[in-house]
């Protein structure tokens, strides 16, 4: 895993919090496309008015 401004405890204590069921990262996916439509969908999904929190992209 990778982030910007994460750091390795950061991710441990992210790990340790979904392995404990402590939160529900399901609640946070706002968006959610396959990828086919990634280019037609994709400036709405950087635009705020679409108050997106997580979009995820289908690739299956």
């Amino acid at each position: 895993m990778s982030s910007r401004n994460a750091t390795q405890e950061d991710f441990e204590h992210v790990i340790q919090t979904l392995q404990q069921g402590t939160i529900q990262p399901a609640l946070f996916i706002t968006h959610r496309t396959p990828c086919q439509q990634l280019p037609d969908v994709f400036s709405s999904l950087l635009d705020p008015t679409s108050n997106v929190i997580k979009a995820v992209v289908d690739f299956s």
